[in-house]
């Protein structure tokens, strides 16, 4: 195709970017055509998806696939339409720069050459393409069809396998193949190294840090300096109070991960996790050892215990008086990753009223096997529920398979209507749909449905904070998500201790703006709306 009208087409792309800040190709001098060439590009912007590019007419054609593709035949997948990308663009990996279009972590996930069955450019006029991708991880015979639900913003497409040897109906291959094909590397690798530059299969660039240390030191080292050395002597400078140790213990075996990336990792979400956690009465996960080896739960404070972790006393029901943990800032998030805290569950009430909970929290815990699609569903309907009696919601993703939704309350009921309240809501809940849903803890009623857990609306019940580690495979986070993010589609796998910083820098907003100034209460319209009070 002529050069000019290769221009025309990449006159969009051109005009989102400014190339003196991003690293991505300008475009002006294209790679040279191949034909048929294709890329798959995993790309942690202010969402997580995959940019699904196929080579015609001297661009890569570009669609935004919010969960990627799957090798089921039966898995349509939404893809966006996007503006049109230079070839050389085919072999881009690296970091747009924060506040730059698109700003993120990209690695290229896929790569290969792709056929079309008949004519592409009458295919793509019609909006029927059907090809066959012979890649590094997808092959065989693959459609993408333009659907007649656009929003009038966006050209939507559905993208999904053919029917043939290379389908699998059981297999998630963006879990099982997370690397890059080019690199090697991971996502969370790359976006933990901002500052160096990656790109194809060249060896990364040394960080500005990395080349200061060598420029300076007296006997220059013959490689890089190692900056994650440099982190414990970060750390230890931190206005904390008490002596940081072990901090090259290794907690998360899976990525390496140490109590001192642990620690870093708390110190920059505090501001955020903080509103959520202070000074509320906590129950910890300790792996002193590492996640994998023994763990345990701890209410109580222990002896030795770093100063900036206080005590709440409560009165339990046998009648003794428990100094319970809690926390009031930085330092005290930071003592309890010293003591080997691997997750953070907090109290819906706060330490000076611990008989009057203000947040409500609910559960939706699904069955093995249940796609994502169907418990964020199960949220939209919680939350559709929870206004019918005058409460605004939130949501959260868990670091596993579920999510929370939860509702901040004023201060005026105690522990027994409380939970009654939001026991009433779920089974009116289950009872309008008993197939999707149960609220029947028992293993053999959860079998194809949703539990909607209210339990944790009870004294001396808990929840996972937002924002905390979880002591599971991959480091994963428990994370605030706005409504409009669930609705687009969100990859909870996505969140973890590497990631979700990134991910924080980005933000416009809290995706939890307003929730600490939100005004409810169970009142006696909310019980009539659901029938009367039990």
């Amino acid at each position: 195709m002529a050069r000019t009208a290769v221009a025309s087409k990449l006159a969009k792309y051109k005009a989102k970017r400014d190339f003196g800040l991003t690293a991505e190709p300008s475009g002006d001098r294209s790679a040279k055509p191949s034909g048929h060439s294709f890329v798959i590009q995993q790309h942690a912007a202010r969402r997580m998806h995959y940019d699904f590019r196929l080579e015609l007419d001297g661009v890569l054609l570009s669609w935004s696939v919010p969960k990627g593709p799957s090798l089921s035949p039966a898995e349509r997948r939404l893809a966006v339409r996007t503006e049109d990308h230079p070839l050389d663009y085919a072999s881009f990996e690296g970091i747009i720069p924060k506040g730059q279009y698109g700003g993120g972590t990209v690695v290229v996930w896929d790569n290969g050459t792709w056929r079309p069955e008949g004519d592409a450019q009458e295919a793509m006029r019609k909006g029927r393409l059907t090809f066959t991708l012979d890649g590094h991880k997808l092959h065989g015979r693959w459609h993408l069809v333009r659907t007649k639900l656009d929003d009038g913003k966006n050209e939507n497409w559905l993208l999904f396998k053919g029917r043939d040897d290379a389908a699998n109906d059981k297999l998630d291959i963006i879990t099982a193949e997370p690397k890059s094909v080019i690199s090697g590397r991971t996502l969370d690798e790359i976006a933990a190294e901002p500052e160096r530059v990656w790109q194809s299969n060249k060896i990364a660039e040394p960080t500005v840090m990395e080349k200061r240390a060598a420029r300076f030191a007296k006997l220059p080292p013959k490689e890089p300096a190692n900056t994650a050395q440099d982190l414990p002597a970060l750390l230890e400078a931190l206005p904390l109070g008490f002596k940081l140790t072990n901090l090259d213990k290794v907690l998360y075996p899976e990525q390496g991960i140490t109590k001192a990336q642990l620690i870093a990792y708390l110190a920059v979400v505090a501001d955020w996790m903080l509103p959520h956690v202070k000074e509320r009465p906590l129950t910890i996960v300790r792996c002193p050892e590492g996640r994998g080896k023994p763990c345990f739960y701890q209410k109580k404070i222990l002896p030795g215990s770093p100063k900036a972790i206080d005590t709440v006393k409560i009165r339990e029901e046998s009648g003794e008086v428990v100094d319970y943990m809690q926390i009031h800032d930085m330092p005290g998030l930071v003592a309890l990753a010293q003591l080997g805290t691997l997750e953070i569950h907090t109290w819906g009430c706060h330490s000076d009223k611990v008989e009057r909970p203000d947040l409500m929290v609910f559960d939706l815990d699904p069955d093995v096997g249940l796609g994502w699609e169907k418990v964020a569903l199960a949220a939209f309907e919680l939350r559709r529920r929870l206004r019918e009696v005058g409460f605004e919601s939130f949501v959260k993703t868990t670091g596993g398979k579920g999510l929370h939704v939860v509702a901040p309350t004023d201060r005026r009921t105690d522990w027994d209507d409380f939970k009654t309240f939001t026991k009433v809501i779920v089974e009116r809940m289950a009872e309008a749909e008993p197939k999707l849903y149960t609220t029947n803890m028992a293993k053999a009623q959860r079998k194809n449905r949703i539990f909607l857990d209210y339990l944790r609306n009870g004294r001396n019940a808990t929840f996972i904070a937002p924002y905390s580690q979880r002591a599971r495979p991959g480091a994963p986070v428990a994370v605030p998500i706005s409504w409009e993010e669930l609705a687009h589609g969100v990859d909870p796998g996505a969140f973890t201790i590497i990631t979700v910083p990134q991910r924080l820098a980005q933000l416009d907003k809290d995706p939890w703006d307003g929730i600490n100034r939100v005004k409810q209460a169970i009142t006696a319209a909310a019980w009539k709306q659901l029938g009367g009070k039990p």
